[in-house]
């Protein structure tokens, strides 16, 4: 069994930067700042008194930040937090508690199956496998950290599917809380995955087990579905108890 494991939230590679752009970026985090715990939204003349920043600076960021959906302007013209906000949240509260959390499910689900088994996260338009226990010789080689396509594999659909992509598969998807995929990724491996979810059930990841394509079928992988949803759900409850400050507790799988 080969064990393989990264953070890669904490990964940070810097990278020089013009001095305008770096202050641009300074003054968007300020903006972001201007919004305390109690604050639903602001106005936009507010947010001008709380940064001390020009009108049209601020004018400009917030058209920036809604793009990029951490502001979302309101009915009335005011600011609120956007949902890429509570994204970057859930990623966060992930990093902090992901090899004692997500490894040891992994191991045991190995234990269990003899499968390799992964755990994969969301990056923009691909999913990026985070975490792996291997051990089947004739699947193709996983690697930790590689990113695939987010709409091919079963682990990317399940991911897409609790994010409320729309379409008939994906309402199938919800509904069972788990998908299976053939050949779909790569032409020598078949998986099945079911989501991983953080604070405020916003999927944060799943988990997939997989195996060579040679000789699978959705039967055989059917018959793993009960221990992949139960080690998602614990998983999950898991996530959630420490995002609360609570004592993690994952039990192992396969007993």
């Amino acid at each position: 069994m080969v064990v393989h494991l990264v953070d890669l939230f904490l990964v940070v590679l810097p990278m020089p930067c013009p001095d305008d752009q770096v202050i641009a970026v300074r003054r968007a985090v300020d903006v972001l700042n201007a919004f305390s715990l109690d604050d639903t939204h602001l106005s936009m003349a507010e947010l001008v008194r709380r940064t001390a920043l020009a009108k049209t600076t601020v004018l400009r960021l917030v058209r920036t930040l809604e793009a990029c959906g951490f502001l979302v302007q309101t009915d009335n013209g005011a600011w609120r937090i956007g949902p890429a906000a509570a994204w970057l949240g859930a990623r966060y509260q992930v990093s902090q508690h992901l090899r004692d959390l997500v490894y040891p499910v992994l191991r045991g689900i190995y234990a269990a199956t003899g499968r390799n088994t992964s755990f994969f996260v969301r990056e923009h338009d691909s999913r990026v496998r985070l975490m792996s226990v291997e051990g089947d010789p004739d699947k193709w080689p996983s690697q930790v950290g590689e990113a695939l396509p987010l709409d091919r594999g079963s682990a990317g659909k399940v991911i897409l599917a609790f994010m409320d992509r729309k379409g008939r598969l994906f309402d199938e998807i919800r509904g069972r809380g788990w998908h299976i995929t053939i050949n779909e990724t790569r032409g020598r491996a078949a998986s099945l995955a079911a989501p991983v979810f953080g604070a405020g059930w916003s999927v944060v990841g799943a988990i997939a087990v997989s195996c060579a394509s040679k000789g699978a079928s959705e039967d055989i992988l059917t018959e793993h579905v009960p221990l992949v949803t139960r080690a998602a759900r614990e998983l999950s409850s898991a996530i959630m108890r420490a995002h609360h400050g609570e004592k993690p507790a994952v039990h192992r799988q396969g007993r």
